[in-house]
């Protein structure tokens, strides 16, 4: 039982670590998630952009989904301990659950460097679309309209969307091209073996075609 969920809810990765590096990692995730929600930010005259995406998308494709969601959700709240603001509003588990939606889609059987590239591109998309323009607008919408209404005094919620919409894109934009510097780097030099699933397969199926030639 343990270990099926095992399986559903971390990388093969992640499962293989001791406890203590499986906490390690964890810990490490967490600590630069409450850094880029609570500490570094790039200000523009239109909006901020915060990397928190790009982390909690880490989290979940190389961890798994439960880390993923434990990353986006404990580095938010931790966050917020340090960084106190007027009103708390649990933006952590949209976050959660972006980690954990990438950690899911990393799941899906593609293999060598085009699928890991593949698996990449499905989960940022579809997390745009779900998180970013729905989950998160709808969470946006509904704190501001409970505890601060004269922000949207007004505005339908169609009209918050598309205003939120033009920075969102912004900033995710640059979230997603920081995933794609990154993520080439650990696929080019398979650094650390994040990815040695996806090339195991594909080593011993070029193997078993190299014995397949030389028998013949």
């Amino acid at each position: 039982m343990f270990s099926k969920l095992s399986n559903v809810m971390f990388t093969r990765f992640f499962a293989s670590l001791s406890a203590a590096k499986k906490i390690a990692y964890l810990a490490v995730f967490i600590a630069l998630s409450v850094v880029v929600n609570s500490f570094i930010e790039i200000s523009t005259p239109s909006t901020k952009i915060t990397f928190t995406y790009f982390v909690c998308f880490f989290a979940g494709f190389l961890l798994g989904p439960l880390p993923g969601f434990l990353v986006g959700f404990l580095g938010d709240a931790i966050g917020f301990l340090l960084v106190p603001q007027e009103v708390y509003w649990l933006f952590g588990l949209t976050l959660g659950l972006f980690g954990m939606a990438a950690g899911f889609v990393r799941k899906l059987p593609l293999r060598g460097k085009a699928g890991v590239f593949g698996k990449a591109v499905m989960a940022l998309l579809i997390n745009y679309l779900f998180i970013t323009c729905f989950l998160n607008s709808v969470v946006n919408y509904s704190y501001l309209y409970i505890f601060l209404p004269h922000m949207v005094e007004g505005k339908t919620f169609w009209v918050f969307l598309a205003g939120r919409l033009v920075t969102q894109t912004i900033v995710y934009a640059v979230n997603a091209a920081a995933v794609a510097v990154v993520l080439s780097v650990f696929v080019t030099t398979k650094l650390l073996g994040f990815f040695k699933e996806e090339f195991a397969v594909r080593a011993e199926v070029s193997l078993q075609k190299s014995h397949e030639a030389k028998t013949f």
